[in-house]
Parts: C-alpha cells; structure tokens; sequence
C-alpha cells in the first residue's frame, strides 16, 4: 500500500496532470524556481484565460521575470518547452515522449546525449541556472579533453568549493576551470582518480600560493602558471608554507615582486649562492632594469663565465656597453665576453683599455671616410679593414690612398686594392704613391685604377641605419651572431 493517497472525497474535480516520467526524470533534479514555473505552466496551458504573460507569471509566483525567462530556457535545454516567438515571448508544453513506443524524448540531441550529466552539473549550482554557454563548456570537456562525467563534475565541485564568491554562478566557474580543465587533461587527467589526485596536491599547493599572494599584498586569485611554481616548491623541493614566505622578504629588491623572482630566489637559497645571485642581478639591472631577475639558467652561465676567468666586474663592464647598442639580454653579454676573451681580455682595466683603443679607431676610420667623400659612420667591416692597413702602412698613405678614392663607386675597397698595391710595389711614401698613381693613370703602370663604369654596379646602394655602425662602440653583436651562427641561440 501506498504511504500517500488522496483522502476519501477529497480528489479535485479540475486537476493539472503531471506525468509520472516527469517526477522520476525531472523532479529531484530540476532547481525549485523551475519546477513552480513548469507546474504553473501547465495549469495555464489548461486555462489560457488565467495566463497574462510573462510579467503576470512573475507576479503569480513571487519571482523576477529574468528568473522566469531563465527557468523556460531551462526548460527549453530540457526538451520539455518549444519557444514560439521572442517579442513577446511565448512558448509551448512538449509531451515527453514523441510519437512511438520507446522513443526519445523531443529534445535537442546533444543535450539529450548528456541529459543526465547535464542536470547532475546544473544541479551543482542549485538556484544559480547554467545556460547554453555553460552547457557547451561541460559538454566540451567530455567530446574535446575527454574526461569522465564523473572526473568534470568533480572539476566543477572544486571549481565552486575554491572561489573567491560566497555564491558562485556557473559562468565564474566555468570560465575559471575551463583553463585548468585544458592544463589538468595535458597533465593526461581523464578519470575522477586523476582529478582526486590533481586535487589532492592542489590542496596542498593552493593555499600556499594564496598565502604568497596575500603577501605580495595582490588582490587575485594565484594564476595556474603561479600554482605550477608552488608546486615545485611544495613537491618536489619540500619547503614549508613558512620557509617560502620567509623568501618573500628578498622580492623587496625587485620593483615589483612576482613568483617568478621569488622561485629565483629560493633556488639561491637551497644552492647556498646568494653572493653569486646578487652581482648577477646588478649585470641584469644594467641591461634592463625591469627584468633584473636572474634565472636559474642566466645563474649557470654567469657561473660559467666566472669559471672562465671574468672578473664580475668585467661582465658588469660588458651589460653596460650592450646595453648602448640597446642589447638586452645575458646572451649578448656573453657573446661580447666570449670576444673579449678571444683578445685576452678577462678584467675591468683589460677592457676599459680595450674600449678606449676601438673608440680612437673608429675616430680615425670616420675621418678617413670623410676624405673619401662619405658620409657615414664606421661600419665594423671598415674598422677591420683599417686594421690591416695600420699594420703594413704610413697613416699619411693611408690619407692619400683615401683621397684617391674619392668619387670611386666603392670607397673603402678601392683604397684596400690601390694599398696592396703599393705593398706588393715597395711603396712606403706619399711621394713614391703619388707617382705610381699618375703612372698608373697614364697606363704605364698595373697599378689599380678607377674602372670603367660597369652599369651591373649602378645598383641601389644600402640605406645605413645608425645601428648598423661602430661609433664609439666595438662589438657589432649583429654582424658577430651571423658569424658565428649554430653558436648560441642562432640571433
């Protein structure tokens, strides 16, 4: 016998009938604002002249209309409500079972897929409604990533259970877990095991980078890449919560704390290396002073090039000079070094020395250019090729061959001919060049010449940019990188 029946003579004459499937499908699933709307629809459906539209239904059952335009739209996804128009809106009850014995109910088939999943999840969010957004996100997660209903309802459990909102609403949720979703199933999260044990740790990381967070005085949530380093931390390098705000302290160096500076700095400490971490920082500030947070792999090459014989200072040295040809990274500087080093040179003075020797040489070179009739700055190939020529030649027949040179199609490779010329001749004074020279005009003499215009070399002449040469500076990086490319990162 039943334990609920209608009392003897108590029955309604006029009644609302509500299917049984209804109660066994939808009833213990379906949030409460929804079912007093779909109940009151379906008196209404018997007596349409009760029914005054949506503004009415609201004031009936105590509601929003929004809740009310919500709840239909539920019912909509459920299969359940047909819309007929928008302006105003007006709907129509489906039965629900179509036409045949078994069938599905009238539904949009990829809810239906999910109906059961679908409910379970809204159900989740009690009197908060899901909508299509929503649902597309949860159904993704199963067709796209790949997990379990039960390993994504459990995502969202943990979705809602970690905000910040004391009444979380499922776009939040979603839109939050959506990317840890995508970060767990590359982790190869599918079942709720994984999940649980994801959880797991993130129960034991998460507070901490909150609590890290709160010291870097941030009003957010920590972002994934941030729990992925507490994580480190906590897991594998088994520091307390109390260990790594203690660390906190040393981000006051840094223009704006981050986790990032802050993981530097907890490396340091477990190496023992906090001497070595803080010169390198000054190299980096003279580089780019936003970015003065060594790395755990700047930290290995920095001790690398100590290792090599570079006095810190030296490096220092280094970082300021790239950084005037707008050089910022620590890959410059020891491109620069490993040159230096070439040269002998590892100390401060060795470089200062060095620097003030390339800066006279590209003084020079600019006057030298400046008798051929350029206008330009030394490029490092014409401070090479003055190098040559100081070794073999008289800085007044170097003068005089730049004269020679005047108006000639390429300056600077008619002076490097016209001076092996004269070293191959014997010819050590201006005098002597003078007279080979006019010889060689006349045509008594093999001596080079300006040559006939060949019309292949009226081509257009590059257009130098005031990077592209020496000045004062020594090591066109650039130019050095090319080559020696396969050496480095290839720049």
């Amino acid at each position: 016998m039943s334990f609920f029946t209608f009392a003897e003579g108590s029955a309604m004459f006029d009644t609302t009938p509500i299917e049984n499937l209804f109660l066994m499908e939808y009833l213990s699933t379906a949030p409460e604002a929804c079912l007093r709307v779909y109940l009151y629809a379906r008196m209404l459906a018997l007596h349409p002249e009760l029914g005054g539209g949506m503004a009415e239904t609201a004031r009936f059952l105590h509601m929003d209309e929004e809740a009310v335009y919500q709840a239909f739209a539920y019912w909509e996804r459920q299969g359940l409500v047909k819309r007929l128009t928008d302006r105003p809106p007006t709907y129509a009850l489906l039965p629900l079972r179509s036409e045949g014995a078994g069938a599905a109910p009238v539904m949009e088939q990829s809810y239906y897929t999910y109906r059961d999943y679908n409910a379970s999840m809204q159900a989740l969010f009690g009197k908060n409604l899901m909508d299509t957004h929503d649902f597309r996100v949860a159904n993704d997660w199963l067709d796209v990533l790949g997990y379990d209903q039960d390993a994504a309802l459990r995502l969202v459990q943990y979705g809602i259970k970690t905000s910040r909102s004391k009444d979380p609403k499922p776009r939040g949720v979603f839109d939050r877990m959506n990317k840890l979703a995508a970060a767990w199933a590359d982790r190869g999260c599918r079942t709720l095991a994984d999940v649980e044990k994801v959880i797991a740790e993130q129960e034991d990381v998460y507070p901490v980078a909150k609590a890290v967070i709160k010291r870097f005085a941030l009003r957010r949530d920590p972002t994934m890449d941030e729990v992925e380093l507490v994580k480190k931390w906590v897991m594998a390098w088994k520091l307390t919560q109390e260990q790594i705000l203690d660390a906190c302290a040393e981000t006051t160096k840094a223009s704006k704390p981050s986790f990032a500076y802050l993981d530097a700095v907890l490396k340091n400490r477990m190496a023992g290396d906090d001497a070595l971490w803080e010169d390198l920082a000054a190299v980096l500030r003279e580089l780019d002073a936003a970015q003065a947070t060594p790395t755990p792999d700047q930290m290995q090459a920095y001790a690398a090039l100590l290792a090599e014989g570079f006095e810190p200072e030296c490096v220092k040295l280094a970082a300021i000079q790239c950084h005037r040809r707008k050089k910022t990274r620590f890959e410059d500087v020891a491109w620069m070094l490993r040159r230096w080093g070439a040269e002998g040179i590892r100390t401060r003075a060795a470089a200062e020395a060095y620097i003030q020797t390339m800066q006279q040489r590209a003084a020079r070179v600019r006057e030298i250019l400046e008798r051929c009739g350029l206008e330009r700055r030394p490029t490092m190939g014409d401070l090479s090729m003055y190098e040559s020529w100081q070794a073999d030649h008289d800085p007044a027949l170097i003068d005089y061959a730049a004269s020679c040179a005047r108006g000639m199609q390429v300056p600077m490779k008619y002076m490097d001919k016209l001076l092996e010329d004269w070293k191959a001749g014997g010819v050590t004074t201006v005098e002597a060049a003078a007279a080979r020279h006019e010889a060689a005009r006349q045509g008594r003499n093999p001596s080079p010449q300006a040559p006939a215009q060949n019309p292949a070399l009226n081509y257009a002449q590059r257009d130098y940019r005031d990077e592209d040469y020496g000045d004062d500076f020594f090591i066109d990086l650039d130019k050095y990188a090319e080559k020696h490319a396969g050496g480095g990162d290839g720049k």
